[in-house]
């Protein structure tokens, strides 16, 4: 045999401990990263609730110019929401569209109203349930 012509083979793909280490590694990143995706969904709901909130304090400044100076009502403040859409129940509690705690809970917002007066005093007194 002569040697000029023995070719060696060249080895090609990987070996069996190389892929079960890459897999290891997977796993140890996909254990990591899961339990942080989680908590992402719940800090955004939570982000929307908090950024409603900021919609309904403003619309309660958009009420109170368009009643020009008077204070508004919560069915005034829910009806300058588009979106979300809001609307108020008769104990001056609004509540929001698609607006939930944990994806399944509906948000509701407290206006701070008197059960004698249905007036918001202030946009301040606008606070999640």
């Amino acid at each position: 045999m002569n040697i000029k012509n023995f070719k060696k083979s060249v080895q090609s793909g990987f070996t069996l401990v190389e892929l079960i280490i890459v897999i290891v590694i997977l796993g140890i990143l996909a254990a990591v990263a899961i339990p942080k995706l989680s908590d992402t969904s719940t800090a955004a709901y939570a982000g929307v609730e908090t950024a409603t909130v900021g919609a309904l304090k403003s619309a309660w400044s958009a009420a109170y110019a368009k009643n020009k100076g008077k204070l508004p009502t919560p069915d005034d403040v829910a009806g300058q929401m588009s979106d979300p859409s809001c609307s108020s129940n008769a104990a001056g509690v609004i509540s929001c569209v698609g607006v939930t705690k944990d994806g399944t809970t509906a948000s509701t917002f407290a206006t701070g109203v008197a059960a004698n007066n249905l007036t918001i005093a202030s946009p301040n007194t606008i606070v999640a349930n």
